[in-house]
């Protein structure tokens, strides 16, 4: 397990410092941060290297939040969700290459197994109850009002499918409310399928 999560760790901690040093040096320090963190890839991202990494720190040190059965899970829906849209809706609207791609690549294609795997075989699942979905949009919701706000004062959108400017609130309204039924889909499943999985101590 701890080999496992090492892995894990360096896997998304690389990806995510990668992509911020490529962000940065293409747009600039301030302006590449911003949108760095306007994409909820990164956003999903960040919190599976936070979960791959609690586990390995000492115990005085460890951030118990992040070792919580409900808030692993959370996590498990989000870059499983973000793996799901990007290989469906945004795929072929990017043609990377080199460095670019690779980390792509992590963020989108080798991450979110990882993490879910992780989940799948070491995570206790006893604890998990349905009654949890609600707060686990939280965070997607949380995040989809940031996007509307900032478009709304700078005209940009990371996400085709949230562009307000092109797309229209009401058009926009469905799509989160599409996504948000996606989430709430996934951790259902989660949910089920921590019945049948392992559950460790």
């Amino acid at each position: 397990m701890k080999p496992y999560r090492i892995l894990g760790a360096c896997s998304g901690w690389s990806a995510l410092l990668t992509q911020y040093c490529l962000t940065t040096a293409h747009a600039g320090l301030l302006p590449g941060s911003i949108t760095y963190f306007g994409f909820f890839t990164i956003w999903g991202n960040l919190l599976v290297a936070l979960a791959f990494t609690a586990p390995l720190l000492p115990a005085a040190t460890r951030p118990t939040f992040f070792l919580r059965p409900g808030v692993r899970a959370a996590i498990g829906v989000y870059i499983l969700v973000i793996a799901v849209v990007y290989y469906f809706l945004l795929r072929k609207l990017y043609h990377l290459t080199g460095l670019d791609w690779y980390v792509n690549l992590q963020l989108h294609d080798i991450n979110p197994p990882l993490y879910v795997l992780d989940w799948a075989f070491f995570v206790p699942k006893g604890q998990l109850r349905f009654r949890q979905i609600p707060y686990w949009l939280i965070c997607p919701l949380v995040y989809a009002g940031y996007v509307l706000l900032h478009g709304a004062l700078s005209s940009y959108y990371p996400y085709p499918f949230l562009n307000a400017a092109t797309l229209g609130y009401p058009r926009v309204s469905l799509n989160i409310a599409g996504l948000a039924l996606l989430f709430a889909g996934t951790g259902a499943g989660f949910i089920a399928a921590g019945r049948y999985l392992p559950n460790p101590a």
